[in-house]
């Protein structure tokens, strides 16, 4: 539900399976009473935010949140794309004959042996989930949530290309951000969350409007910049990368509060390697880790800031007692 002026967001970024990380944070700040009126997120964010978006209240919100994750970690979401192999050896033919991996791919498409030809991950099993998890008709009269996903250059005849993409992104190619409530149909609904997530060659894209969309990390990670352009001041970032740069001059007007992890989030140092492994791993350990992490990360943020403002208002408080007794004292009758 799109309030006219929404002043407290909240801005979820994208990370994989370290998604579970921004559970954890969300249940202290559940905790402390905090209730954000306005949601931005990217990938995992955008799916995490569907939740807060699709319940009754923000409390019983976070609790579901924390429990599909829970159920994440016992469940098979990354399931291989049937035909994976086939795929595969398609490519390594080309070599030999260029037509036969275009023969192959669209063969295996057709029989349904291989859902999408771009795609390493059936979609399948995070689509039910979701489906499951989040009713959009709940979420177009709950919190305001904006999700981020980049434009896919598709030329027809010349397929899909995964890089062109990514050089696109790299070169200024501009992310798009679109909120959840300005679409009626629900179906419309599911695919834009589910685009916001489609990491090139783990997902298929998905088509809204007659665009076809992918992950909107690969343009804007942190999309605070949704909630700016709604006239949101205050806002906090719950981040899924350790020592993130980005231009904090190009949000003079909001006064951010950012939860970042205190210790290494991606389980190696080693470049690449490491950051995927991170991102698929939705093991219950490496999910009960993250989420404890992200509850006192989110406290060691916060709780400074809460008890700073705690003592203001007792100053306050204070201040305006004492206001008050001398104007009563002033304006006492003589004995």
């Amino acid at each position: 539900m799109k309030l006219s002026n929404p002043t407290f967001g909240l801005v979820l970024t994208g990370g994989g399976a370290k998604g579970a990380y921004q559970a954890g944070a969300l249940k202290y700040i559940a905790e402390l009473g905090l209730v954000p009126q306005i949601i931005a997120g990217t990938s995992i964010g955008a799916l995490n935010g569907a939740v807060l978006s699709s319940s009754h209240s923000f409390p019983q919100a976070v609790q579901h949140l924390n429990q599909l994750w829970d159920q994440l970690g016992q469940s098979d979401i990354l399931r291989p794309n049937t035909g994976t192999v086939s795929r595969t050896l398609s490519y390594a033919a080309q070599t030999f004959v260029p037509t036969l991996r275009l023969w192959m791919l669209d063969f295996l498409v057709k029989q349904g042996l291989l859902k999408d030809s771009t795609a390493i991950f059936d979609p399948a099993p995070i689509e039910q989930m979701l489906r499951q998890a989040v009713n959009p008709i709940e979420m177009r009269r709950g919190i305001e949530l904006w999700v981020t996903v980049f434009p896919s250059l598709k030329i027809p005849g010349l397929g899909y290309d995964w890089l062109i993409d990514f050089v696109r992104a790299r070169t200024g190619t501009d992310a798009h951000w679109l909120c959840v409530q300005d679409f009626a149909d629900d179906e419309t609904v599911y695919n834009l969350l589910l685009a916001s997530a489609a990491l090139p060659l783990a997902f298929p894209s998905r088509e809204i409007n007659g665009q076809f969309y992918i992950d909107g990390g690969l343009a804007d990670n942190i999309p605070l910049r949704a909630l700016a352009a709604r006239g949101c001041t205050y806002a906090i970032i719950i981040h899924l990368q350790n020592g993130v740069v980005w231009n904090r001059h190009d949000f003079s007007q909001q006064t951010i509060i950012e939860v970042r992890p205190e210790q290494l989030i991606n389980k190696s140092n080693k470049p690449l390697i490491g950051s995927i492994d991170s991102l698929l791993d939705f093991s219950a350990e490496r999910i009960a880790e993250l989420k404890s992490r992200g509850y006192e990360d989110a406290k060691r943020c916060l709780l400074p800031i809460i008890q700073t403002f705690t003592t203001v208002k007792a100053q306050r408080q204070s201040h305006n007692r004492l206001i008050n007794s001398t104007h009563h004292l002033l304006n006492d009758l003589p004995l």
